[in-house]
């Protein structure tokens, strides 16, 4: 009978090994996709900084 940590580890191998990578052709998009993420958070952050700094206390 196999221990915990060995099924442990077996299962973890097996997680690892159906990792799911995109198709190189979609990497453009996906990168265009994570630069438009943060430009917007950058955007939400300076309007919230802007609201607060211009509220009177």
């Amino acid at each position: 009978m196999a221990s915990i940590s060995e099924l442990t580890s077996i299962s973890s191998l097996v997680l690892r090994q159906q990792e799911v990578l995109p198709h190189p052709s979609l990497l453009p998009q996906l990168r265009r996709k994570e630069k438009q993420r943060k430009k917007n958070l950058k955007n939400l952050m300076v309007t919230w900084a802007l609201v607060f700094l211009t509220k009177p206390l």
